[in-house]
C-alpha cells in the first residue's frame, strides 16, 4: 500500500501474481530437469523492476511481457511433464471411494505424485488425486499403478469441507491450500 497511484500498485501486484505463478511452473519443471535460464533471468529481473519506481506505460509492458514468459514457462513444464509421464490421454476418472485405506494428493506437484505411488505400490493403501491433481490420472506413466484408483472430491476451494470428510492422510504439493 505505500505505492499510491492504484493504478501503478495494481500493475505490480498483478506482475508479482503473474511471477508467483511462473515461479512455480519453472519449479516444477526443474525437478523434472527442465530449465531455461532466459524466464530464471525474466524473473529476477521482473522481481526487481517492482521494488522501482515506473511509468504506468513500463508497469504495462512488464505484465505483458510477465504473461508472455508465463506461457513459455507453462510449455517448458508441459514438456517436462510429457518427457517424464508421457502425453495426456483422454481417461475416465473413478468418483467414488473405495474400501481400502487411502492418501490423497493435492496440488500440481506431479514427482510429487510419482514417488509417492511407488512408495506405497504394494500395500493395499489406494491413492486419489483432489482438484488440481485431477490431471495426474491422464498421464500414461500413472496408469500402470493399480492402487492409483480416482479422484476424490472437486474444486480446490471446498477443501475445507472435503478434507475433514476424507478419512486418510492427505498431501499437498504446492501453495493451493485454504
Amino acid at each position: 500500500m505505500s505505492t499510491k497511484d492504484e493504478d501503478l500498485r495494481s500493475l505490480r501486484e498483478l506482475t508479482i501474481y503473474g511471477l508467483k505463478g511462473l515461479s512455480a511452473y519453472t519449479k516444477h519443471a526443474n525437478v523434472l530437469l527442465e530449465e531455461n535460464e532466459e524466464i530464471d533471468l525474466f524473473i529476477q529481473d521482473a522481481l526487481v523492476a517492482t521494488l522501482e519506481e515506473r511509468s504506468i506505460d513500463d508497469m504495462v509492458d512488464l505484465v505483458l511481457k510477465t504473461g508472455h514468459y508465463g506461457v513459455q514457462g507453462m510449455a517448458l513444464l508441459d514438456q517436462a511433464n510429457t518427457r517424464a509421464y508421457g502425453h495426456p490421454e483422454m481417461t475416465e476418472v473413478s468418483l467414488e471411494p473405495r474400501k481400502n485405506p487411502g492418501i490423497l494428493i493435492s496440488g500440481h506437484d506431479l514427482r510429487d505424485m510419482e514417488m509417492l505411488l511407488e512408495q506405497s505400490k504394494d500395500s493395499g493403501v489406494d491413492i486419489y488425486t483432489h482438484s488440481e491433481m485431477l490431471p495426474a490420472n491422464y498421464y500414461p506413466a500413472f496408469k500402470k499403478y493399480p492402487h492409483f484408483v480416482g479422484n476424490y472430491g472437486n474444486a480446490w476451494w471446498k477443501q475445507k469441507e472435503e478434507f475433514e470428510s476424507f478419512n486418510g492422510p492427505i498431501l499437498m504439493t504446492t501453495n493451493c491450500i485454504v
